[in-house]
């Protein structure tokens, strides 16, 4: 009988967790479809559902976003994390950036100001609803 209370409550949870993560993905489809049509454009490619079940990412949490580049996957980010979520975008250190074959002059310079404008030009993609961005190297 024990037995049988365990594995009851065990699929209870199971359902229960299933129901959650059913409301959730309506919520994340909504956020997908309202992005502009270059970031739909490339879902395909970037599959951004898949990516989020598979690190677990949820509203609220703060997520460390490695080398954002231009904020694809902030775009996306900082709409599903909600106001409650924090990105951390992070790069290499800036004496790093030399060791590459294609860190020109201005390329280096970009990313000496990085940490300071990263946040500054992401903030054109946010909202009152949306998680607060910040960088680090």
């Amino acid at each position: 009988m024990y037995k049988y209370l365990i594995l009851l409550a065990a699929l209870s949870m199971a359902a229960c967790e299933r129901a959650s993560d059913e409301k959730a993905a309506p919520a994340f489809a909504d956020i997908l479809a309202a992005q502009p049509d270059d970031v739909r454009a490339r879902y395909q490619f970037r599959h951004p559902q898949e990516t989020l079940e598979f690190f677990e990412i949820e509203p609220g949490m703060t997520v460390l976003e490695g080398l954002p580049g231009r904020g694809w996957y902030t775009k996306v980010l900082a709409a599903y994390l909600g106001s409650d979520g924090h990105i951390i975008g992070i790069n290499y250190a800036v004496d790093m950036w030399s060791l590459f074959s294609f860190g020109t002059e201005e390329f280096l310079q970009r990313m000496s100001t990085w940490t300071t404008d990263f946040p500054v030009d992401a903030d054109e993609w946010r909202n009152e609803n949306s998680a607060t961005i910040s960088a680090h190297v």
